[in-house]
């Protein structure tokens, strides 16, 4: 009697070999994390605004809890509103040159948070940092994949890493600059974080690794 052979291939003697994933190489993550770093800058002022916008408009302003609290709250709301406009904007201008406008939005809104004194300078500055996040916060993680495509996974990682980054960055101005500053003026720190961020934003989005 014959012994029947199984039809069935042998997975280890046909399977190819896999060549293993290659990882990145510094050089082509260079346009990733000069993105990132200029994140970190536009993000920085966030613990600053929310460590002493509020400190500032009740104790230097003495404005009502309820104007305070709209100020606060309308940054969320206009920033929910922006980010479907954002994705259009992008597919006709570019966008990373629609995020230089948003990072410009920032150093206005920092200016008005450091020298206006008043509750439309507030809402002013909060309706622009809206602006800023509505661009970003739709746009951000985008742009960071498409400037790594090799390794999406790995983009995706450094850019989430920026807020913490950005956190300590924003924690240890906004201590020292209210000790030296005081305020408002501790603002202008951020202002001039977010002005460096748009002229970086903006030699990147002129260059070749510029992202549609």
């Amino acid at each position: 009697m014959t012994s029947t052979r199984s039809a069935r291939p042998d997975a280890t003697s046909t399977a190819a070999p896999q060549p293993p994933a290659e990882r990145p190489g510094t050089r082509a993550m260079l346009p990733l994390l000069a993105f990132t770093g200029l994140y970190v800058l536009v993000y920085a002022g966030e613990p600053i605004k929310y460590g002493y916008l509020t400190l500032y408009m009740h104790r230097d302003m003495h404005l009502p809890t309820a104007v305070s609290g709209a100020v606060i709250g309308i940054q969320p709301l206009v920033e929910l509103i922006l980010m479907p406009v954002a994705v259009i904007v992008a597919r006709r201008i570019g966008m990373m040159r629609l995020m230089v406008f948003a990072a410009a939005f920032g150093v206005g809104a920092n200016l008005c948070f450091a020298l206006t004194g008043n509750a439309v300078g507030m809402f002013a500055g909060q309706i622009l940092m809206g602006g800023v996040w509505g661009v970003f916060a739709a746009l951000g993680i985008i742009v960071a994949q498409r400037l790594l495509p090799e390794a999406v996974a790995t983009a995706s990682a450094i850019f989430m890493s920026s807020t913490a980054l950005a956190s300590a960055l924003g924690g240890l101005t906004g201590s020292l600059g209210v000790s030296l500053l005081g305020l408002p003026l501790v603002f202008l720190a951020p202002a001039l974080y977010g002005l460096v961020a748009t002229v970086g934003i903006a030699v990147m989005s002129r260059s070749r690794h510029a992202v549609g």
